[in-house]
């Protein structure tokens, strides 16, 4: 019978024990490699005839990723030598993420401080539920107070408005869609 430690060299000289542990070494420096934020998107899965299988959150980071493959694979080569015999290609896809990122957080739900519009006020954090409707109604005009101090005014009309609106049509919504939509004979005789 052999021994236990002679079983563990056997074990990790076969290939697939050899792809597991290339693996194992390539998801521990992935954010290294890639940046916090692509990492958050992606996940290498397997390597399988010597192409890392990377899974994304969707087909337009497959997409962008696919285009910096090759100096993806140079950074993780550079970072990891032995990689340079076992992965020679990474392909992207969006195939198992929904799986991957359900067994990694399985409690997790989105909540509004996760949407993208939360980003720009970090010291906000989501209502609590108000105990009545004239509290809520409090809490709202609360909000629409402090949300109409920080926007400028548009300067057609002087109403307050979201200054990208101002500075992308150089007023405020309500007036570009008066102006869009005016009808043509107005438009010659003003």
């Amino acid at each position: 019978m052999q021994s236990i430690h002679a079983l563990m060299q056997t074990l990790e000289r076969s290939p697939q024990w050899q792809a597991n542990a290339s693996l194992r070494r390539v998801l521990a420096h992935w954010p290294q490699l890639v940046g916090e934020a692509v990492a958050q998107h992606s996940r290498p899965t397997k390597i399988y005839r010597q192409v890392l299988q990377v899974s994304v959150s969707s087909a337009a980071w497959s997409q962008t990723l696919t285009f910096e493959r090759s100096r993806i694979l140079q950074k993780l080569h550079t970072a990891l030598p032995e990689t340079q015999s076992t992965i020679h290609d990474l392909r992207f896809a969006p195939a198992d993420w929904q799986r991957l990122t359900q067994r990694s957080h399985p409690t997790a739900r989105p909540t509004l401080a996760d949407h993208p519009s939360w980003a720009e006020s970090p010291h906000e954090r989501p209502p609590v539920v108000p105990p009545s409707a004239h509290a809520a109604f409090q809490q709202w005009a609360e909000r629409k107070r402090t949300q109409l101090a920080s926007q400028g005014n548009c300067p057609q009309c002087g109403s307050p408005c979201p200054a990208m609106e101002v500075g992308r049509w150089g007023m405020c919504a309500v007036c570009i869609s008066h102006q869009w939509y005016r009808p043509q004979n107005q438009n010659r005789l003003s």
